[in-house]
């Protein structure tokens, strides 16, 4: 493509944008070669498909598969994070989203985690595989590992990620003495905006938030 050509697919688009006509826009992104704001325009126009499509060319597979999620598309979900060689996200989508245990635990095999991080949400998600037949045994002691080490995971944007997979495990099966465990362990750890996701999902889950301490009280993550 040359460069005036491009020059005017992305004159086109600021136009078909700022008329509103966003999805005329990311056409033209997309065909200016130019996947990232092509999907934020698809995404914006509710065209997640198209979206998910961008994301994926742009190397945004978090972003594209959140768009399948926002489908209802779990599986195609799983797929975006297993075609780049990440079975452990692939297989908790697979697990939390499709409860499709079996080929969670496929995605799993011969899977070694190599920080403290995953290996704490591979335990989490062998834990979920176990619950979804009916023991929830696993997911206890794989939340009681995560609320003794969660303090121990780097970066903080890890230890986020084991918070909200160790939590969301635990609402799934209605072990709410779980999740409330990590969020306090969160919380000592010093993770940013632990307080204010404890007391959210309290008076979501619980209906109040006696016990749960004030953001004021809250430290900053290390």
């Amino acid at each position: 493509m040359t460069g005036r050509r491009r020059h005017w697919l992305g004159q086109a688009a600021l136009a078909y944008e700022e008329a509103g006509h966003l999805t005329d826009a990311a056409r033209c992104r997309e065909q200016a070669g130019e996947p990232l704001p092509a999907a934020e325009l698809y995404e914006r126009a509710g065209e997640l498909d198209q979206a998910a499509a961008c994301y994926l060319r742009a190397g945004r597979v978090a972003e594209a598969a959140r768009c399948h999620l926002a489908r209802g598309r779990p599986v195609a979900a799983a797929d975006c994070w297993e075609q780049v060689g990440r079975p452990l996200e692939a297989a908790w989508i697979l697990v939390v989203a499709a409860r499709d245990a079996e080929r969670a635990r496929w995605l799993l095999r011969g899977h070694v985690p190599d920080t403290l991080g995953r290996r704490l949400r591979h335990d989490l998600t062998l834990a979920m595989c176990a619950a979804l037949g009916g023991d929830t045994g696993p997911l206890a002691a794989a939340a009681g590992a995560v609320e003794r080490e969660l303090a121990r995971v780097r970066p903080a944007a890890e230890r986020l990620l084991v918070e909200r997979w160790a939590v969301e495990a635990a609402s799934e099966v209605a072990r709410y003495d779980l999740a409330a465990l990590v969020f306090a362990a969160a919380h000592r750890s010093g993770l940013r905006g632990a307080a204010g996701r404890w007391r959210a999902w309290a008076e979501r889950a619980l209906g109040g938030t006696a016990g749960v301490p004030a953001e004021t009280e809250e430290r900053r993550a290390g």
